[in-house]
């Protein structure tokens, strides 16, 4: 059975941020974000698929949500990551440590309070390679790029619980 929409008349705004991602064998992982406000009416996987310029029946980029957290301004920011990159001549930002975890010390308390935009694409980016190796579809569209492939079996495989931290 479908869930029932929801309507708080005080919700939070939300936001739908997009994880535009690219890797090169030289060059690593980089990515473009971009940011917009989740209208109402609107579900957020077709934000984010709008956001990213993708056509409803674009079957050639994966569109996945990776995350959510809450935003400074008392928000929710929904996390997407798309690969690849529809738009890769734009510049990109290098992501030169996707090992890199942000963890609060509190564990009452786990919002990170150091987070920082690299954190949020490195976590899509163990998403990613997580889906790469559990979901069949993932893999058969992330499979015609080898050297991604590589990059990400050589992430951690573990989920968030299982992860060993130095």
């Amino acid at each position: 059975m479908p869930l029932a929409p929801h309507e708080a008349p005080d919700a939070p705004p939300v936001t739908i941020e997009v994880v535009l991602l690219r890797h090169g064998p030289s060059e690593g992982f980089a990515y473009r974000r971009l940011i917009t406000a989740l209208g109402r009416g609107v579900s957020p996987d077709r934000a984010a698929r709008g956001l990213a310029l993708l056509g409803e029946h674009d079957e050639m980029h994966v569109v996945h949500s990776t995350s959510w957290r809450a935003t400074r301004e008392g928000g929710i920011a929904l996390t997407y990551l798309v690969h690849p990159d529809p738009a890769p001549d734009r510049p990109g930002v290098p992501l030169p440590e996707p090992h890199e975890i942000a963890c609060s010390p509190r564990p009452g308390h786990p919002s990170p309070p150091d987070l920082e935009i690299g954190h949020v694409v490195a976590h899509a980016v163990r998403h990613l390679a997580f889906l790469e190796g559990t979901d069949p579809a993932v893999a058969a569209h992330i499979s015609a790029w080898p050297d991604l492939v590589h990059a990400l079996r050589s992430l951690p495989f573990a989920t968030a619980g299982e992860v060993q931290y130095a």
